[in-house]
């Protein structure tokens, strides 16, 4: 149901994916799509988060390592055909429909919570100020290949991943009181 539903949406786009469209794909009723996912945004995540790798939980001993580990399954991710013809979609999807917007929140949760779980080993270890804005640390790391992989559909190459990874270490130095 889920690889049909994704065939859908990369043939007409998560806008114009119908439950309609999928059932007759399928052969399974419109009765059976609603009862198992409740909502027409409920199957088009579900196909869409079903593209989601699991999870990454690095722990090289180094910020800098975790966070290389993280961005070459990012973009492992993005190079993937189907996620690079959906995503976009998605996106602009979410901007129309409420409910695929609250959906499309729990997946960007999900998508940082490794990086998140990555930068507070940091802080534990003495990489990272305690104070260091987490958030802001994500979001600077993730942006650059989200953007050239989304955006620009450009490929990212390993060198330009320890580039980022270094800027974004280098705007978060550790101080020492004193």
């Amino acid at each position: 149901m889920l690889e049909a539903t994704l065939e859908v949406i990369a043939e007409n786009g998560v806008m114009g994916a119908s439950v309609d469209t999928v059932a007759a794909r399928t052969g399974v009723s419109k009765a059976t799509i609603y009862r198992h996912w409740g909502s027409r945004a409920r199957l088009l995540h579900a196909a869409i988060s079903s593209l989601q790798p699991e999870s990454v939980e690095p722990d090289t001993g180094t910020l800098r390592g975790d966070l290389m580990v993280l961005l070459r399954h990012l973009v492992d991710y993005f190079d993937t055909p189907t996620v690079a013809n959906v995503f976009p979609s998605l996106l602009d999807a979410a901007l129309r429909d409420p409910e695929l917007a609250a959906l499309r929140q729990e997946t960007l949760r999900v998508g940082r919570a490794s990086f998140e779980r990555v930068i507070q080993l940091a802080i534990d270890r003495g990489e990272l100020a305690p104070d260091v804005d987490v958030r802001l640390v994500v979001d600077l790391v993730r942006a650059p290949v989200i953007y050239r992989r989304v955006v620009a559909q450009t490929p990212v190459a390993d060198s330009e991943l320890w580039a980022i990874v270094d800027a974004v270490l280098a705007a978060f130095p550790v101080t020492t009181p004193g």
